[in-house]
């Protein structure tokens, strides 16, 4: 009796084992790569919702003042008090506010800070759009350690000082 061809033939052979081996390989790494976007993006994420609330934190410790408490007038009004602030520390706008955050929150907003300044006008451009000055607030971050850039979020809002 002599054995079936089909029984002779009944494992892999080296060539299809190496190339479901390759297949493999690529799938694993694309799904790594995926991984590792999403954990980048996830990252960023954290870091933006901070900056909100750092932002957040800026506007309640110093709001934009109405115009009848801006005293000051044409190129006093891009140096004063009430509507530029210098940047501080979010963790100093927290004290300020005299809030209590958890240890985790305020060691996430440790790097981040908050500034806000009227952007420079002449005085043909607020003749024209009629007074109206462009508060800028900008919130930064990082920069700090292994090389990573500052970053910075910033809104700007729109201001007349009303004659």
């Amino acid at each position: 009796m002599t054995p079936c061809r089909s029984s002779l033939r009944a494992g892999f052979t080296l060539m299809e084992v190496l190339i479901a081996a390759v297949m493999l390989a690529v799938g694993c790494i694309a799904i790594l790569s995926c991984m590792m976007q999403c954990q980048r993006l996830m990252l960023a994420s954290k870091r933006f919702e901070s900056a909100q609330l750092v932002l957040q934190l800026g506007e309640m410790a110093h709001p934009i003042p109405d115009p009848s408490q801006v005293t000051t007038s044409g190129e006093d009004v891009m140096s004063d008090d009430l509507l530029n602030v210098n940047e501080t520390a979010a963790l100093d706008l927290v004290s300020e506010l005299e809030m209590e955050l958890p240890r985790a929150e305020r060691e996430q907003l440790q790097d981040y800070t908050f500034e806000r300044t009227v952007d420079e006008t002449d005085d043909e451009i607020l003749q024209w759009n009629g007074g109206i000055y462009a508060i800028r607030s900008t919130v930064r971050w990082g920069g700090n350690n292994y090389g990573a850039k500052r970053e910075e979020l910033n809104v700007i809002k729109l201001w007349r000082k009303k004659p």
